[in-house]
């Protein structure tokens, strides 16, 4: 008797949010990764513990953006992006 062993394939679903308005949203723990947050309109949006391994973030405004614990996330990625005295971000890019 043989078992039928059922795999499952995880896929990577790349979402395209740039240019979009997206202000005072709950990311928190979502998976990012590969999204285009290009020229985006992310103030205040929480990202905690958000997965942001390779997203662009070329232009997009983390005006008071919250980063804490976001994971995958690049000091060149922050470069690219509008910051300001208010975005919080993860303890290991701070500073």
């Amino acid at each position: 008797m043989t078992a039928a062993v059922r795999t499952e394939k995880r896929e990577t679903f790349k979402i395209d949010l740039s240019g979009a308005f997206i202000r005072r949203t709950d990311l928190s723990g979502a998976n990012l990764e590969g999204a285009n947050l290009s020229r985006a309109d992310c103030t205040n949006v929480n990202f905690r513990g958000a997965n942001m391994r390779d997203a662009n973030l070329d232009g997009a405004i983390l005006k008071g953006a919250d980063l804490t614990d976001v994971r995958n996330l690049t000091r060149k990625q922050i470069e690219r992006a509008v910051i300001d005295d208010r975005t919080i971000l993860p303890s290991g890019l701070a500073g």
